[in-house]
């Protein structure tokens, strides 16, 4: 029986690595998350500004085409 303690003692030793290790996952997983929240906010940033983009850009086709077609018409006077 003086096995017993030893065992006892290795089982403990081993669950509070198992914790630890348990909870050293879990930061991990949540600085994870942390990131790809941060990547994900980032993203949703970019897109609106390519959207705009998009909407500057159509706005400036307009234009040119508008000058464009103004030009045509004094070239035909």
């Amino acid at each position: 029986m003086t096995n017993q303690p030893d065992r006892l003692d290795r089982i403990e030793a081993a669950l509070d690595r198992q914790l630890q290790v348990n909870a050293d996952l879990r930061v991990t997983a949540e600085a994870l998350l942390q990131t790809v929240q941060i990547h994900q906010q980032n993203f949703e940033v970019i897109v609106g500004e390519i959207r705009q983009m998009q909407s500057d850009i159509r706005g400036l086709q307009t234009e040119n085409r508008r000058i464009w077609e103004r030009l045509e018409r004094q070239d035909q006077q």
